[in-house]
């Protein structure tokens, strides 16, 4: 249980030990670091540190080794939470509080003081599906929030957007998209940091038309409807099955499911001193539909495993557990934005995905100086197991690099091949994860987050001096 865990204090790996001075963090102080455009200047001085033993590398005997299976132990522990006794865990339901209280429980053991910032959202209860058209009947997944509906309609069928805006009525039809209006996702209103004028016009023509309901035809990984806000029943089959529908084909769709009213919050823990900080963050949510184990419990446990065995505590950091990166409002984020100072954060360092046996782990550097980009890739070759990747945005780096904060992404190589397969499925599993691998990764990063605070600091320094 959370409360028989053993604190045991330990320095983070590869801390200079030569020389008393030598260790810099964020603090308050005399230097401004580089200003993006439309942001006030922040403050920020390396300054002197307690002396700390380097972490031994994995491959030492003694300390080295027991360090290591320790954090191995404790990745374990907290993926058998998060994974398997938990399971999927959106924000607002009472899954998701299960895992904020077993993450709240676990820093305050450790010393740490978490801070909660409570959100409201809805949250969806998947249920099942059939359609039927001309007498035969196939099992269908709902679209995630679509309603409850037993409808009958004739199918029109529609390709482009402006075929949908000139569309005059749609009373008691059930429109069958394909092609351009089917080829992504639609952009829920509700999500807060993006939005795109042609995905705007989509939801204004189908709140207008107030169709009986909608079947959306796609291969694309994720549903093409995901929003709360869309009044109809809706589902998402492949193209192979929506070639058997045609214009005017009687189409009758049954869809069951509910979404629910929840809160919870978004957690977060400030570790060293100094105002001034690097925020350390990673996504606690999942989707319904999934276990979440490589998407994100992999990263969650790893960081809880450095902040519990005080593998963190030589640096300036806040420590984000995010609560709504897989989520249609984004929650969590905005919680945790309302709450924060933006201007004390000088970079961000995001794990989303990682793990996953076979593969090597990326990082990829977003509106970083280049001085600071360079260093980062310097690192990356420095390091077995670690390839460098071109800057991505679909996770919570890019509220900070939006914002001209440096940020750097950390994931599995080629990630984005896999999201079809393995994210947001239920056979996202504590299979696929190497924990052998998230060890590895674990004693990586102090090093990781000491040179990106370092140059950081120097980048600051020359952008004043020059």
């Amino acid at each position: 249980m959370v409360g028989d865990l053993q604190v045991v204090a330990q320095p983070p790996r590869s801390w200079p030990v030569s020389d008393e001075t030598s260790s810099p963090r964020w603090t308050r102080g005399s230097t401004p670091r580089p200003t993006p455009p439309g942001r006030a200047p922040g403050r920020l001085t390396p300054t002197p540190t307690c002396r700390w033993r380097a972490w031994p590398l994995p491959s030492q005997e003694g300390d080295g080794a027991a360090i290591m299976s320790e954090v191995r132990e404790r990745i374990g522990q907290h993926l058998q939470v998060l994974v398997q006794d938990i399971g999927a865990r959106p924000p607002g339901s009472p899954a998701n509080r299960q895992a904020t209280a077993y993450v709240e429980q676990i820093l305050t053991t450790a010393g740490h003081r978490p801070v909660a910032a409570p959100f409201t959202t809805r949250w969806w209860e998947p249920g099942e599906g059939h359609l039927e058209v001309g007498g035969v009947r196939v099992g269908v997944a709902p679209n995630p929030y679509s309603p409850a509906g037993d409808v009958r309609g004739r199918a029109v069928l529609l390709r482009r957007l402006d075929q949908l805006e000139a569309l005059a009525t749609a009373t008691g039809a059930v429109l069958v998209l394909t092609d351009e209006l089917a080829s992504g996702q639609l952009l829920p209103a509700a999500f807060p940091f993006l939005d795109l004028p042609e995905h705007r016009r989509t939801r204004d023509a189908l709140h207008r038309l107030a169709p009986a309901a909608v079947v959306a035809v796609s291969d694309h990984w994720e549903p093409i409807l995901e929003d709360p806000d869309l009044p109809f029943p809706s589902t998402t089959i492949p193209t192979e099955l929506g070639r058997d529908l045609h214009p005017g084909d009687e189409l009758h769709l049954v869809v069951s499911g509910a979404v629910h009213p929840g809160d919870g919050v978004n957690l977060s823990a400030r570790i060293g001193d100094g105002d001034r900080r690097l925020v350390l963050c990673a996504h606690l949510d999942s989707k319904v539909t999934t276990p979440g184990a490589f998407d994100n419990a992999a990263s969650v446990a790893v960081l809880l495993a450095l902040a519990e065995l005080g593998h963190l505590d030589g640096l300036s950091v806040e420590l984000v557990l995010f609560n709504g990166e897989d989520h249609i409002d984004a929650c969590g984020e905005v919680a945790w934005l309302a709450a924060t100072d933006l201007d004390q954060v000088a970079g961000a360092c995001n794990l989303d995905g990682i793990g996953l046996a076979g593969r090597r782990t990326s990082l990829a550097a977003l509106a970083c100086p280049e001085p600071v980009a360079s260093e980062l890739a310097a690192w990356v070759a420095r390091h077995d197991g670690w390839v460098a990747a071109e800057p991505w945005i679909e996770s919570d780096h890019a509220i900070f690099a939006m914002r001209g904060i440096p940020a750097v992404a950390i994931t599995t190589e080629d990630v984005h091949a896999l999201l079809g397969g393995l994210a947001h499925t239920a056979d996202d599993t504590l299979e696929v994860l190497d924990r052998d691998l998230l060890a590895r990764i674990a004693a990586d990063l102090p090093s990781l987050l000491t040179l990106l605070a370092t140059s950081l600091t120097t980048a600051a320094v020359n952008h004043h001096d020059g």
